[in-house]
């Protein structure tokens, strides 16, 4: 994972502030610093906490914590002269995470599922496979369900016009990665100078760093996708079944509110998870897809 041992954007110190104030952030500095160098099983272990989390908050701290050329972690300059006001302002014992219950743990792999976008992130071979994975199976539930995806909305269409199909499918996913990178901008509050931007994206690996960035986040958003197929899967249920289940506007309704709650939730982790945002922004943007999504669809002239 190279990610860590490439130099980020320098932070404010504000932005220093608040990575540190976070108990799981705080702990894990304090870890690193004390060990020196350390790996990412031994630090996760050390911590007690999940591998999502561990991943998500390195990820956030990328200018405190870095990676050596054996996949260590140490502190960078910065990271060094926080753990230094950090251990003469603490007394010992503060770097171990207080284990939360398990039902908050549960709560939380559930409705923020950290641990499913991290594999993603951190290998390459995981996001070239996982994410054209999921993309076969949701194409496929779609067409054996005759139905259609456009951005967060699945509706029938009978008969099936596989060019339309591909288009609408096309624009769900290059929407998707518009609103993403756009109002994740917009709700960080980190507008830049075009300078700070154009060394941002030299520093970030320029355009082969850009796509592989890009086809990350696809993979992710692809993976996240996947509930909006739980009516469409149904749908051909209902038809080798013979049954009529759908046929109950509210059923079907309400199956089509949970798949897209679902997928709500799941794109605000990814959003967290990628965009290094805390969850109230992450969820402010997948949000702003969901109603954007219904608003599009509201205007959509009806077919015939």
């Amino acid at each position: 994972m190279n990610e860590f041992s490439e130099q980020p954007p320098k932070m404010s110190d504000e932005e220093l502030l608040w990575l540190v104030r976070h108990k799981v952030r705080r702990a894990i500095l304090l870890a690193v610093g004390e060990e020196g160098r350390i790996g990412a099983t031994a630090l996760k272990q050390k911590l007690g906490i999940s591998t999502g989390s561990l991943y998500y908050n390195l990820r956030q701290m990328s200018q405190l914590i870095t990676q050596d050329e054996r996949k260590s972690y140490r502190l960078t300059e910065d990271g060094m002269r926080i753990f230094k006001a950090l251990t003469a302002q603490s007394g010992s014992g503060q770097n171990v995470v207080t284990p939360s219950s398990k039902a908050a743990e549960l709560f939380s792999a559930l409705f923020f599922p950290l641990w499913l976008f991290s594999p993603i992130y951190e290998s390459r071979v995981v996001a070239s496979v996982l994410g054209p994975l999921a993309v076969f199976v949701l194409v496929f539930v779609l067409l054996a369900g005759r139905y259609e995806l456009f951005l967060l909305n699945a509706s029938p269409m009978t008969p099936v016009n596989h060019p339309l199909f591909a288009v609408k499918l096309v624009t769900t996913y290059v929407a998707g990665l518009a609103v993403i990178n756009v109002f994740s901008f917009l709700f960080s509050g980190r507008f830049r100078t075009f300078g700070a931007v154009v060394k941002e994206f030299r520093g970030s690996g320029g355009v082969k760093g850009l796509l592989a960035e890009t086809g990350k986040l696809t993979s992710a958003m692809a993976v996240a996708f996947l509930p909006l197929g739980l009516v469409p899967g149904i749908a051909v249920i209902d038809r080798v079944n013979q049954s009529s289940f759908l046929s109950n506007l509210f059923v079907r309704d309400t199956l089509l509110i949970l798949s897209q709650t679902i997928t709500i939730f799941l794109i605000s982790a990814v959003v967290a998870y990628v965009k290094k945002m805390k969850w109230q922004n992450s969820m402010g943007v997948a949000l702003t897809f969901f109603y954007l999504s219904h608003l599009v669809n509201y205007f959509k002239p009806l077919p015939g």
